[in-house]
C-alpha cells in the first residue's frame, strides 16, 4: 500500500513539474525525496516562492537541524558535517526572504521553545538563591552578533548556529569592522573543519569548540554580489566556499486567488515541512548530548565508486595542468561540498520515510553531484554579469573584435591594429577577461570565450571548469 501511495505521489509531481514548467528553472527538483517535491511545489504554487530558493534553502535549514550529530565520511579518515554556506541572489522584489523564512519556521520555533525553556530554568536558579550552575539560553539561529557572541551562541548549543541574515552583504562588510578579520578566519576555520577557540571577556578560561558546525544561510540582490569580489574574500577562499543561488527566470509571479483551496493546501505545506524537519532536529548525538560523539556515515560501495570515479575524471584533468595558476581553487572544494549534499540528501529522506539512515547510497550522492552542478552552473553566470561591472571598457571592446576561439598572436595583432594598443596591453586584456571570467584559457595560447545556452549551463561544463587566469 506505501508503494502504491509513493507511485501515485511520483507521477503526480512528475505531471505537476512538467506543468508548471520547473525543469525551465535548471534546479534538479526531481533529486528530492517525493514527499518533498510535493511540499516545494506547493509552496512555489499557493505562497509564489521560486523553487530554487524555497528548496535549497529546505537544504540548509536540513543542516543547521542536524549539526554535527551526523558527519559524513568522505575518504579514510577524511568526515565532514553538513554545514554549508549558501547565498540565494537575485534583483530587488524577486522573493528571496520569504522562503527563507518559511524553511526556517520550524527552527525558530525550536529556538522559541528554548528561550521558554531557559526563562522557566532561570527562574528557578533565582528561586534557589542562585546554586548550582546558572542555565544558558540555547539557541540556533543568530543575525546579529560580534566573532566573539557567535563562538559563546555555538559553545551553549553545540549541536550548531547558523548565521541567518536577510541582506548578507552588510555582515559581510561589517567583517572588516573587526581585528584582522577574525570573523572571516573564523568562518574559514569552521568550514574545514578546525577547532575554534575565544577567551571570554573578564573569564580566564577559554572556550574551545572541537568541532565546529556554522551554517551561514542570507541573501543579497543582484546589484550587490560584485561586492564579494571586491572586499578580497576571493582571495582569502571564502567565495570558494560559498554556494549562489541565482534564478534564470528575473520575473515576479503574479498573485493568484487559487480556487482549489489554496490557503489550507499552503498550510498543510507547511505543516509537512514541520513535521520532515522535526524527525531531523529529533536525532541525537552517537552516545547522548554530553558526550557529543556524532555518528559517522560512510558511502556504500556503489555510492563510493561513483563518488571517487566522478572525482577522478576531474583530478585527471587537474594533472595535466601544468600552470598551478591555472588550477581552480573552487574546484577543489567539490569533494567536501558534494559529500555534504549527499549527508543531507540522505537524511533528508530519512526524515521523510523514503530511506535509511545506516549509510549514504547512490541516489544521495548523484543527487548531490546534480544540486553541486547547479550551484556551480549559478555561481558562473553570476560570475559573467558581475564581470560586466567589474571588467574595465578596452578588454571587452578587444574580446568583441575576437572570434569564439583564437590564439594569443590574433589577439595581440586585433589589439594593435583595431586599437593601436602594444603587445604588452593586450596581454593584460587577456589576464583581465580571464579574471572576470569572460575568457578561458583552452591550452597554452589558446582561448576561448565563455558563453551560456538558454539553459542557463556556460561553455565550462563540469569537465572543463573556469581557471583563474591567463598567462601567455
Amino acid at each position: 500500500m506505501a508503494d502504491m501511495t509513493h507511485t501515485r505521489l511520483e507521477l503526480c509531481n512528475m505531471i505537476r513539474m512538467e506543468a508548471e514548467h520547473t525543469e525551465d528553472t535548471g534546479f534538479p527538483l526531481e533529486v528530492f525525496p517525493q514527499t518533498v517535491q510535493s511540499v516545494i511545489l506547493d509552496m512555489a504554487r499557493y505562497e509564489n516562492y521560486k523553487t530554487e530558493f524555497i528548496a535549497t534553502a529546505m537544504i540548509s535549514a536540513v543542516s543547521a537541524a542536524l549539526g554535527g550529530t551526523y558527519r559524513i565520511r568522505i575518504k579514510g579518515e577524511w568526515q565532514s558535517n553538513a554545514a554549508l554556506y549558501i547565498i540565494l541572489v537575485g534583483r530587488p522584489g524577486l522573493g528571496k526572504t520569504p522562503p527563507l523564512e518559511a524553511a526556517y519556521r520550524p527552527i525558530r520555533k525550536h529556538d522559541y521553545a528554548l528561550f521558554k525553556a531557559y526563562e522557566s530554568e532561570l527562574e528557578a536558579w533565582k528561586a534557589a538563591g542562585e546554586n548550582g550552575k546558572k542555565p544558558v539560553l540555547r539557541r540556533t539561529v543568530v543575525s546579529d552578533f560580534t566573532p566573539e557572541s557567535l563562538l559563546l551562541t555555538h559553545n551553549n548549543n553545540p549541536r550548531s548556529v547558523v548565521i541567518l541574515v536577510d541582506e548578507i552583504m552588510g555582515m559581510f562588510n561589517s567583517a572588516n569592522r573587526y581585528t584582522n578579520g577574525q570573523l572571516i578566519e573564523q568562518l574559514l576555520t569552521a568550514w574545514s573543519g578546525g577547532a575554534l577557540d575565544v577567551t571570554r571577556v573578564g573569564n580566564t578560561v577559554p572556550v574551545h569548540i572541537e568541532q565546529p558546525c556554522i551554517n551561514i544561510v542570507g541573501t543579497t540582490q543582484t546589484k550587490r554580489v560584485h561586492e564579494l569580489l571586491t572586499k578580497g574574500f576571493e582571495e582569502n577562499g571564502l567565495l570558494d566556499r560559498i554556494l549562489f543561488v541565482l534564478p534564470k527566470s528575473r520575473e515576479v509571479s503574479k498573485w493568484t486567488d487559487w480556487d482549489d483551496g489554496g490557503e489550507d493546501r499552503a498550510s498543510l505545506a507547511a505543516a509537512r515541512w514541520e513535521q520532515i524537519l522535526g524527525k531531523v532536529l529529533a536525532l541525537d548525538y552517537n552516545t547522548g548530548e554530553e558526550e557529543r560523539i556524532s555518528h559517522v556515515l560512510s558511502m556504500d560501495r556503489e555510492a563510493k565508486e561513483y563518488f571517487f570515479s566522478w572525482w577522478n575524471r576531474k583530478v585527471e584533468r587537474i594533472n595535466r595542468i601544468e600552470d598551478d595558476a591555472e588550477v581552480d581553487s573552487r574546484e577543489m572544494k567539490h569533494p567536501a561540498q558534494v559529500a555534504r549534499l549527499a549527508l543531507l540528501m540522505q537524511v533528508l529522506r530519512y526524515a521523510s520515510g523514503e530511506s535509511h539512515l545506516q549509510s549514504v547510497d547512490m541516489v544521495s550522492v548523484k543527487a548531490a553531484v546534480r544540486l553541486n552542478g547547479y550551484f556551480e552552473d549559478s555561481y558562473r553566470r553570476i560570475r559573467s554579469f558581475v564581470a560586466e561591472d567589474m571588467c574595465e571598457e578596452p578588454p571587452k571592446v578587444l574580446l568583441s573584435l575576437l572570434p569564439d576561439t583564437f590564439d594569443t598572436k590574433t589577439a595581440i595583432a586585433t589589439g594593435r591594429e583595431q586599437q593601436n594598443v602594444s603587445e604588452r596591453t593586450v596581454m593584460n586584456y587577456l589576464k583581465e577577461l580571464c579574471r572576470s571570467r569572460l575568457l578561458r584559457k583552452a591550452k597554452a595560447g589558446h582561448y576561448e570565450k565563455i558563453r551560456y545556452d538558454k539553459s542557463g549551463k556556460s561553455n565550462e561544463n563540469d569537465n572543463e571548469p573556469p581557471t583563474r587566469n591567463c598567462n601567455g
